[in-house]
């Protein structure tokens, strides 16, 4: 089994992601909507700046062939630029955000795993850190993720609150509004009936 693999599944490191993902929920039950989307480009910003230094490691390192390390250091590239782009504060742009950093951060990290086999690096922690960092941001991507969700039913709930409101107030609006034609026949009918009695 390789190293990111080995950490990920380490009992402790299973600890460690349920903590990360309580303390992400109790972040988004306390902070509003902006802290909370604060609080994740915090996490991608933490986790750009750990790849910095990955990427420091593997380029030093003597140990890896070129294209082993042009390999990597692709996906890495790839999986920064993810992190990169612009906050998604709309459900669904964070969605599609989402889904990319999480697809370009298993890529990095099964290339990693093929291609760095063995392979010793300066900062011996740095893939530790590495599964520490990525749990934190999955586990701030989940919490919002669920926030989102959470939101959308409140609106739909508010949304089907207001079309009942103005469903009933138009009916009313119906209503009166047969009301006032039976009115106004009824005195289109007397004024018909004065006129021709009138003409007589």
């Amino acid at each position: 089994m390789s190293r990111i693999k080995e950490l990920r599944a380490s009992f402790d490191k299973k600890l460690d992601a349920l903590e990360h993902q309580a303390l992400a929920l109790e972040a988004q039950l306390t902070q509003t909507k902006d802290q909370a989307m604060q609080r994740l480009e915090q996490r991608k910003q933490q986790l750009r700046d750990l790849l910095t230094q990955v990427q420091a490691d593997v380029q030093k390192s003597k140990e890896m062939a070129e294209q082993a390390k042009i390999e990597v250091q692709g996906r890495l590239e790839h999986l920064q630029v993810q992190l990169a782009l612009g906050k998604a504060d709309a459900r669904d742009t964070f969605e599609e955000q989402r889904a990319k950093i999480l697809k370009a951060l298993n890529e990095f990290e099964s290339v990693a795993d093929q291609k760095l086999k063995g392979a010793s690096f300066e900062s011996g922690r740095v893939w530790e850190d590495l599964v520490g960092q990525t749990s934190r941001l999955e586990a701030e991507f989940e919490a919002l993720k669920g926030r989102f969700q959470s939101e959308k039913a409140k609106q739909q709930v508010t949304l089907e609150s207001t079309k009942q409101e103005l469903l009933s107030k138009l009916l009313s609006f119906q209503a009166q509004l047969k009301a006032k034609r039976v009115v106004v026949q009824a005195k289109a009918d007397v004024l018909e009936t004065d006129l021709r009695e009138g003409l007589d």
